[in-house]
């Protein structure tokens, strides 16, 4: 019994987060048109039996009940999404908003064909750092959520379980991977390898894990 319900649990999760819920959002087409609406985008599934891989494209709707319509992720330039969330002010909770710009990222460059997902734009620059939230199947029910199922409703980019670092027309890297082998001092000391002002400092643990967005910013603007 037990089993049965582990199981159906997992199902329930799957289709939970199966992709992000509509949000407010002005989606920018490559030839030119913009639309505002509402849209949503797939949440990828990553780690031990992430079999079901979502085709990376946009639904887009003018607003609820309303007609859908598909764009696969060629197709788009960027989408901004207003997010609203609840955040606590001296004991009293507040309701505000932000934007977060999503962008089409190179994550996988073969010869012959390119590969994109969208992903949240952070910084932009010699280095540019986005983030992504995925299923992660290896546990179980998705890592990294506080509270709600929808992480795009997130307030703050280091929610993302996946922050990629990327040179300019390079495949981007996933850099806050935990790893038995390499640590992220190693992975990072060796990615910013050619700006000592970074490396001495992630040596010196001086910038850590959770100083990323600063790191690539320290980078573009002495090694960029």
């Amino acid at each position: 019994m037990r089993n049965i319900i582990l199981i159906v649990s997992l199902l329930v999760s799957n289709l939970i987060y199966a992709q992000y819920g509509w949000t407010p959002a002005v989606v920018s087409l490559n030839n030119g048109k913009t639309l505002t609406g509402e849209a949503s985008i797939p949440m990828q599934n990553s780690g031990v039996g992430s079999i079901v891989k979502h085709k990376e494209r946009v639904k887009f709707r003018l607003k609820k009940g309303s007609k859908k319509t598909k764009y696969d992720i060629s197709e788009v330039s960027q989408i901004v999404f207003t997010i609203s969330f609840t955040e606590k002010v001296d004991g009293e909770k507040i309701e505000n908003t932000r934007t977060a710009k999503y962008v089409p990222v190179i994550n996988k460059k073969r010869k012959k064909k390119v590969k994109k997902c969208f992903m949240e734009e952070i910084v932009v620059g010699p280095i540019s750092l986005y983030g992504r939230t995925v299923n992660a199947q290896g546990a179980i029910g998705p890592m990294n959520q506080t509270g709600t199922n929808i992480p795009m409703y997130h307030n703050y980019w280091m929610t993302h379980n996946e922050l990629y670092v990327q040179k300019e027309n390079e495949e981007a890297k996933l850099i806050n991977q935990i790893s038995l082998f390499k640590g992220f001092k190693k992975r990072a000391s060796k990615y910013f390898g050619d700006c000592p002002a970074v490396v001495v400092q992630l040596e010196e643990r001086e910038l850590k894990k959770k100083d990323l967005k600063e790191i690539v910013e320290l980078y573009n603007s002495n090694c960029g």
